[in-house]
């Protein structure tokens, strides 16, 4: 099938986007114009029109300077702008919406994880240092041939073809991470890695392990992103990506389901990171799971969620006992991160165990007492231990549904603070 024509292509910039955007974009086209510059949309943001889907980022490519374009587009738009030197790029933030502006340029690479080193270029060099064919078409949003879609790699045909097809056999080994985008786009759209992408990904995922924590990090919350991150992930175990992170990393039928459940329980609520890292971790002794929160850099609290697992497992027995009191239960679980109690009531194949955890998240971990010590001192009780103490029977009693009125409470209290005299 033909390419889709410049009115098919304008037509779909006006319906996918908003109205407000679509007029920045003609605009800050024309205003290109007047510098002499050529100004085009690329990356997946063409990816997605041309597959009729909602895009979600614009990126915006100049053929000269983007900071300077960045800063005149921030001043006639009254936006924000953000400038990155070592890329020459700049994030533009108008009126709600946020754009990254790029001078068109070649890279190289050093080594395999490098950063690239880059220099200006035309839109084609731009276009053909991206990661995939998919990914690598642009169009032209300046002058007389806005809406022409640019495609000198056939990213149009793969398209079609349903293909994932990376730009040079040193693509992998240039950038590892484009080995997790690939498997992601594969998931997200339906396609197909060929025969040949798939042979250079087994020989360049030995490279994974030049990555950074920050980068590799990145490549977790960007599958975590995705509407069904079970699906990359499970390929990315099928390919033995997984084991370049961690040899003990496993991921089948059973960490699908437990996503599935998360999602489940958060809709229409984004899965918060550090659930899904818990949960894909679940299975991991302590030991790997210390290392693989290292490995990643993880942030304070995604960390304290995801060793808390390693540790509620051991209460796992406990949790299974007959006479335990709803007191008990909280007092067990009431120093652990509650996403750590959520990924280990999602993945506990234990029933009671799973009804004890969700007990606590959604009742008992919420119940305090009506009285506060204030309230005991103006009963006349001298401030100290022993109205501490009180409390603390108090929230008992209210945990195991012994009181539930303020009145009780108060009687309570008295009870058990009666060889404490109050004040007179």
């Amino acid at each position: 099938m033909k390419p889709p024509n410049t009115e098919t292509i304008i037509y779909r910039l006006k319906s996918g986007l908003p109205d407000e955007l679509h007029r920045l974009l003609e605009q800050a086209g024309r205003h290109c114009l007047k510098r002499g510059e050529s100004l085009y949309i690329a990356g997946g943001m063409v990816r997605d029109l041309l597959l009729c889907l909602p895009g979600k980022d614009i990126d915006l490519v100049v053929e000269g300077d983007s900071h300077s374009l960045a800063i005149e587009l921030a001043r006639i738009f009254d936006g924000e702008i953000t400038l990155h030197e070592q890329f020459r790029t700049a994030k533009l933030s108008v009126g709600g919406f946020s754009i990254d502006v790029a001078t068109a340029r070649k890279e190289a690479y050093s080594h395999p994880g490098a950063l690239p080193t880059v220099q200006a270029g035309t839109i084609e060099d731009d276009l053909r240092r991206r990661d995939f064919s998919i990914n690598s078409m642009a169009i032209s949003v300046s002058g007389e041939n806005y809406g022409r879609l640019i495609d000198p790699l056939g990213g149009f045909a793969d398209l079609e073809g349903r293909l994932v097809r990376i730009l040079h056999p040193a693509s992998f080994t240039d950038d590892p991470t484009r080995i997790f985008r690939a498997i992601r786009y594969e998931q997200r759209f339906g396609f197909q890695l060929q025969t040949a992408p798939l042979k250079l990904l087994e020989k360049g995922k030995g490279n994974i392990s030049s990555l950074s924590a920050d980068r590799l990090r990145y490549e977790f919350e960007c599958i975590f992103a995705e509407q069904a991150p079970e699906m990359a992930l499970a390929r990315a175990y099928q390919l033995s990506v997984l084991g370049e992170i961690s040899e003990a990393l496993i991921f089948d039928k059973t960490e699908a389901k437990w996503f599935e459940a998360a999602r489940g329980a958060y809709s229409p609520q984004a899965v918060p990171f550090a659930l899904y890292m818990a949960l894909l971790n679940y299975r991991l002794g302590n030991e790997d799971n210390n290392k693989l929160i290292k490995r990643l850099n993880l942030p304070a609290d995604a960390a304290k969620t995801v060793s808390g697992i390693s540790r509620l497992k051991q209460k796992q027995d406990d949790l299974k006992k007959a006479d335990m009191r709803p007191s008990d239960i909280y007092y067990l679980l009431a120093g652990f991160d509650p996403l750590a109690i959520k990924a280990c009531a999602i993945a506990c194949p234990h029933h009671i165990v799973k009804k004890r955890l969700e007990l606590y998240l959604t009742e008992l971990r919420h119940i305090r007492p009506i009285l506060g010590g204030e309230d005991l001192i103006r009963l006349g009780y001298s401030p100290g231990p022993a109205i501490g103490q009180a409390l603390l029977a108090i929230q008992e009693k209210r945990l195991n549904g012994s009181v539930s009125s303020r009145q009780q409470e108060t009687e309570l209290a008295r009870n058990l603070l009666q060889d404490s005299k109050p004040e007179q």
